[in-house]
């Protein structure tokens, strides 16, 4: 059975048509979606950030393609399609890798963009993107509106299958042809219908290192598997370290770790030069868990007052606290624009007071790095 939804006719599109329009069709048979998108003619040189936006997208000239059809419209032909949803990146819910099953695209990818590095192109998967309670895309009521971005985009629909920054990626895709302005084309998609990825939740405890890890590894000889992966609380922050590195080494588009009820694993694998507050770009506030029970955070305050310096005067302002909810808030409120909190912990400390320390500085910070005294 075939699903037809009606799409919006992009403007001055009718003189220049080259395929009908179709607006965006689904056919759960085939697990195959098809929609219509008109050429923005963006230009060869363009440094792309997107293949298609939605209709009203103010950022068209950093696409090749607006899509005829509604984002909200061509999401529900592919949910209608039977295409499992996959995770979209989510900084804040430590989803750094786009995850969500393969698709096939005609025409192919590589003959609309040029990889401009020499490097492989990565698949094309299917996320979801993010939506609202209600199930509206985000792509649908926010800019980009972006149904393919061509890096980590929480919004977009369909990813490249790697952990692509914006900054990064930028200048990475051109335009590989020409196409008129307003001229349209037809793309499809398709689902095998059975390669999709998995999803592991997994708990690291002392002395499961390698089971965990073992299993990770058989798991992802069949199918790609996204790991939510949380650390013991009766861990000490040493054994979390350990952990950590072995993790890293695997982190991989065949096992991606995109999520964590506690703390993501880069937590516990800060630069080490971030230990000299010269040497970061921004200054957090420091948490310092001393011997005694007595927790320390340090408010680092920045003087830009002299016109010919290119650095800062810092100043460091220490607060104590022997309530650990209270030391949350005030590092939480310390953190500012920086989202981000620098702990500082005996290898021997349990996880359990750094992550009851998390959770009381509830979401006023995003970013925890963890360093061992």
């Amino acid at each position: 059975m075939k699903y037809f939804l009606a799409g919006v006719v992009a403007a001055g599109a009718l003189a220049a048509c080259a395929e009908p329009f179709i607006g965006v069709e689904s056919d759960p048979s085939t697990h195959t979606v098809k929609f219509s998108a008109v050429s923005t003619d963006c230009g060869l040189d363009t440094q792309l950030e997107f293949l298609f936006v939605g209709p009203g997208s103010d950022k068209d000239y950093e696409s090749m393609f607006v899509t005829d059809a509604s984002i909200n419209d061509i999401c529900e032909a592919f949910v209608k399609a039977g295409f499992p949803v996959g995770v979209p990146y989510d900084f804040p819910g430590y989803a750094f890798w786009p995850s969500g099953p393969e698709v096939a695209m005609e025409p192919s990818f590589a003959s609309l963009v040029r990889e401009m590095r020499g490097e492989e192109t990565p698949p094309i998967v299917y996320t979801g993107g993010r939506r609202d309670a209600a199930g509206i895309p985000d792509a649908e009521k926010e800019s980009p509106m972006a149904l393919f971005a061509l890096y980590n985009c929480t919004q977009s629909i369909l990813q490249l299958d790697d952990s692509l920054d914006q900054s990064p990626v930028y200048g990475r895709f051109q335009p590989a042809v020409k196409i008129p302005k307003g001229e349209r084309k037809t793309f499809t998609f398709k689902w095998d219908g059975k390669t999709a990825t998995r999803r592991i939740d997994v708990v690291l405890s002392p002395g499961r290192l390698q089971e965990v890890l073992s299993g990770l590894r058989d798991a992802s000889r069949d199918s790609e598997v996204s790991v939510c992966c949380s650390f013991d609380p009766e861990m000490t922050l040493a054994e979390a370290v350990d952990c950590a590195t072995a993790i890293s080494m695997i982190d991989s588009r065949t096992v991606k770790f995109n999520c964590s009820s506690n703390f993501y694993y880069r937590a516990f694998l800060p630069l080490e030069k971030w230990r000299e507050r010269k040497e970061r770009l921004a200054q957090p506030p420091e948490v310092l868990f001393r011997e005694d029970g007595m927790i320390l955070v340090n408010k680092i305050l920045e003087d830009w007052s002299k016109d010919d310096s290119l650095d800062p005067i810092l100043t460091v302002e220490p607060h104590e606290f022997d309530d650990i909810g209270k030391a949350a808030e005030f590092a939480a409120s310390a953190s500012g624009r920086t989202f981000t909190c620098l702990l500082f912990a005996s290898p021997s400390m349990k996880l359990s007071t750094l992550v009851e320390f998390k959770k009381k500085a509830k979401s006023g910070i995003l970013n925890w790095y963890v360093f061992k005294l």
